[in-house]
């Protein structure tokens, strides 16, 4: 779960970066092959996860214009805001699971969680995936420091949060820079940080987030700005995405079970082993 300061332009913000990433994954989505190829590598990689469907590429009728794909049935996941608890954290869990199973075990992150991309089944409440478009390869040394910097959190380390930021691509960052940017990693690994149940976000109002978001801003326009790294915006996109349909669901889960079942036994050498084969099988 990363955080949105991208989304704060003027001078706390160098956004060059963001409009050449935003750019070149815009175009890859006009190109229904590759997200057939997309398609193919997440039903990969999620292959194990029971809670998680993906429908399968009809090849021969599939061309760079036109994607076509196998039915899944499903239901919008609006219909599951009002179940029991029960109900609701399943689905928030199935969600956590298929966007975060990629990202740590395989660097790849599908970052589109609009509410169209996505179904739940019927009966189990398991998870269908959609839409292929916008999906982001991460080299495995950035998810080592999206995971470090969890640790640096959690340890109040501010050494090892340089490393991480500096890790994803951040540069020439000051001390005070780094303070402010501790800020709102402080506020979005919060729920990871806790090891029990607990909803997304205890507060059940975006007024905190805002304001969070609103010092930051204030603060790093003070102190310079920062330039974030081009791969950032896709991974920030995703957290947001998902953070709102947790708030819909107003789930109740032990998300840092759920994440130190993913990174506990994570590294970088057998993560970039597994990327290159899934990405070679799926013809990327």
């Amino acid at each position: 779960m990363i955080f949105g300061i991208y989304a704060a332009y003027d001078r706390a913000i160098d956004t060059s970066n963001i409009h050449e990433e935003l750019t070149e994954r815009l175009r890859e989505e006009l190109d229904y092959q590759r997200e057939g190829r997309h398609m193919a590598l997440y039903g990969r990689m999620l292959a194990d996860e029971a809670g998680v469907h993906v429908p399968d590429v009809v090849s021969d009728l599939t061309t760079k214009r036109l994607l076509t794909m196998g039915w899944l049935d499903g239901e919008r996941i609006l219909t599951r805001v009002e179940a029991p608890l029960e109900v609701r954290n399943q689905v928030a869990m199935n969600m956590f699971r298929a966007w975060y199973v990629p990202f740590y075990s395989y660097g790849v992150i599908h970052g589109d969680p609009h509410l169209g991309n996505y179904t739940v089944r019927p009966g189990d409440h398991s998870i269908n995936l959609l839409d292929f478009g916008c999906i982001r390869v991460f080299p495995p040394h950035m998810v080592k420091g999206v995971i470090d910097l969890y640790h640096a959190i959690d340890r109040d380390d501010e050494e090892m949060a340089v490393e991480a930021y500096g890790t994803w691509g951040f540069t020439n960052l000051t001390k005070e820079a780094v303070a402010v940017l501790n800020i709102w990693a402080r506020f979005i690994y919060a729920p990871l940080l806790e090891n029990r149940a607990r909803a997304i976000d205890e507060t059940n109002s975006g007024t905190y987030g805002r304001e969070v978001a609103e010092k930051v801003h204030a603060e790093l326009k003070r102190v310079g700005g920062v330039t974030p790294p081009r791969e950032f915006v896709l991974m920030d996109r995703a957290a947001i995405g998902l953070g709102s349909v947790f708030l819909h669901l107003k789930a109740e889960v032990n998300w840092h079970r759920l994440f130190h079942d993913l990174v506990e036994d994570f590294d970088v050498a057998t993560m970039a082993r597994r990327q290159a084969e899934a990405l070679t099988a799926a013809g990327l």
